[in-house]
């Protein structure tokens, strides 16, 4: 990794082992409930930001589409309920939430389409160039401390006029909204972590590292920085979430 590296939780620099040996502790723990946490600490608003990342990508029945810190399947799943791209390569940097994935493919949740699982680091990503058609991540740029190496690579393994579709918490611009989303995240993430995994501190984490990471138009300078032709975002739930949508030309 060339660029400098930070600790996801304040973005301040920081070796890149504080943050990436806390991200799979946390979601090797969590990767059984990670569903049922998104859902219920997005009070079910994860489906409908999903369903718009979907609609955003640019899928057919021909594409290649490599999912980017795809857990345990989420973005996957969601691209077959709405769409049959001919394969999707699922990547995640922790086992334990693949695992989980594979028991969902096994159980049917592909619907047919053709699954890969492999653990990947997504700063440095052991496939040849210009690969995918589409490249699609959800809620993973926040936690890789060289965020910029993981666009670049994103950036190079996508075909020419290829897509990545980036879904990322932001910031609610209204001071009022702001002002409440900031206390959910303050005290209502770790509650939510409390209740599902029983450890607090961990969900202090992911709440941190959403009020550290850069909102939506400083993000769409760094997809610039990475090569990225065409970039445009689309903001949803009062600005809570963003979808980044870049092209390679």
């Amino acid at each position: 990794m060339t660029e400098q590296t930070i600790d996801t939780a304040t973005g301040l620099s920081a070796p890149t082992e504080i943050s990436e040996e806390r991200v799979k502790r946390i979601f090797t723990e969590i990767s059984e409930q990670y569903e049922e946490f998104n859902h219920a600490s997005s009070f079910g608003q994860d489906r409908r930001w999903l369903a718009h990342l979907v609609d955003a990508a640019p899928l057919d029945v021909k594409s290649e589409v490599l999912d980017v810190a795809g857990g345990t399947g989420e973005v996957t799943f969601a691209i077959c309920r709405r769409s049959r791209p001919a394969h999707i390569l699922l990547t995640d940097l922790t086992k334990a939430m693949l695992d989980v994935a594979r028991k969902r493919i096994d159980a049917g949740e592909g619907r047919g389409v053709p699954i890969d699982t492999m653990v990947v680091d997504a700063q440095d990503m052991p496939f040849e160039g210009e690969r995918f058609d589409v490249v699609t991540m959800a809620y993973g740029i926040r936690n890789m401390p060289d965020r910029m190496a993981a666009l670049r690579e994103i950036h190079r393994v996508l075909k020419p006029g290829g897509t990545a579709v980036i879904l990322e918490f932001s910031h609610p611009s209204h001071p009022l909204e702001s002002a409440f989303y900031r206390l959910y995240l303050k005290v209502g993430i770790p509650a939510w972590g409390q209740r599902f995994t029983g450890n607090r501190e961990d969900f202090v984490y992911l709440a941190d590292s959403i009020k550290a990471f850069p909102g939506p138009d400083k993000f769409s300078s760094m997809l610039r920085e990475a090569g990225f032709s065409k970039v445009t975002y689309e903001t949803h739930s009062f600005g809570a979430v963003a979808i980044h949508i870049a092209t390679k030309q």
